[in-house]
């Protein structure tokens, strides 16, 4: 039934019933109000979906994994799975990781020897990783058909040597000791322009096995800095007088830089090539040589015993850096 008060009309449910809510306009405010939320809603739901498949790190919510116990949403659109898998940044390529050092090939360019010489194969540089003991060679591994040439001290200094260097255009490696290096500098700045390399062999000649511990280090270390300002090259390689050494002399060189102590597998005198196995060459030789009165008639020596044997020269630097 109704009742008036006043100016308004209210309906009154008899007793027992229960009154039901009054239809008008209120009842579609309401509807509308709903739907508006439920939107609000749904849009809040999917757009974190979304804003999270494209690679951000603080998604508002992760969508679920299938197979990790989780449900996804249950009425996930065409539209927003398209939209995840189009916006779904690819996975970057792992950056590949070199686990070999590449050495470098030489950049000068080996002159064709004279003599008949063969030109020098391309050299098989030797591994030498950082080490408490510098390495030492009296034969350097390598299946090329080269042997190298490591001339000592550098008391005689012919011009007629120099001459037959520059005709041959053979490498060679000159292990000097520091009274000579500085009384000829400017007959070793010529040598280096023939080929020639400037290493070290101490200061004063003695044998380091007999020495004190800081003389060892004055002889083995203190060239390296004069060299270096006199001939624009620090030595890396290092020749113990008479051969002489021991880990001592080892610990020494490699503190000081060293890359490699360098003996040797034969040597010359008098014009005649001396080896320690035999008569033939083997590849990777290393022979002595000395900057003395017999040093042209030496050279000469290893040359025609080269060609015979179908060996040449090489520079010991290209092997061992």
């Amino acid at each position: 039934m109704t009742r008036r008060v006043g100016t308004r009309d209210f309906h009154v449910s008899p007793p027992g019933v229960r009154a039901r809510p009054h239809a008008g306009p209120w009842r579609n405010f309401g509807l509308a109000v709903g739907a508006t939320v439920a939107v609000v809603v749904l849009v809040g739901a999917v757009a974190p979906a979304v804003a999270g498949s494209d690679g951000s790190t603080n998604p508002a919510v992760a969508p679920a994994s299938p197979g990790n116990g989780a449900a996804g949403p249950a009425s996930e659109s065409v539209a927003v799975a398209s939209a995840r898998r189009q916006t779904a940044a690819p996975a970057a390529a792992p950056i590949p990781v070199s686990t070999t050092t590449t050495i470098p090939a030489p950049t000068t360019t080996v002159p064709r020897p004279g003599f008949g010489l063969l030109r020098p194969p391309a050299p098989t540089p030797v591994d030498l990783p950082p080490t408490n003991l510098a390495p030492v060679f009296s034969r350097i591994p390598t299946t090329n058909k080269v042997i190298f040439l490591g001339i000592d001290d550098g008391m005689v200094r012919d011009p007629a040597v120099l001459d037959y260097l520059r005709e041959a255009k053979i490498p060679f490696t000159n292990f000097l000791v520091r009274g000579e290096a500085t009384a000829g500098e400017e007959y070793w700045k010529l040598a280096q322009q023939l080929g020639g390399t400037v290493q070290a062999h101490t200061a004063t000649h003695p044998d380091l096995t007999k020495v004190t511990y800081n003389q060892m280090q004055s002889e083995i270390c203190g060239t390296l800095d004069d060299y270096q300002a006199r001939f624009g090259v620090r030595p890396t390689l290092f020749r113990p007088p008479f051969g002489s050494y021991n880990d001592n002399v080892r610990a020494v060189a490699a503190a000081c830089g060293y890359r490699a102590i360098v003996l040797w597998e034969g040597s010359t005198n008098d014009g005649r090539l001396d080896l320690q196995h035999g008569t033939q060459l083997t590849p990777g030789d290393v022979v002595l040589m000395h900057w003395r009165a017999d040093l042209l008639g030496n050279l000469r020596k290893v040359v025609e015993m080269c060609k015979a044997q179908g060996f040449t020269i090489a520079r010991l630097e290209d092997y061992l850096r």
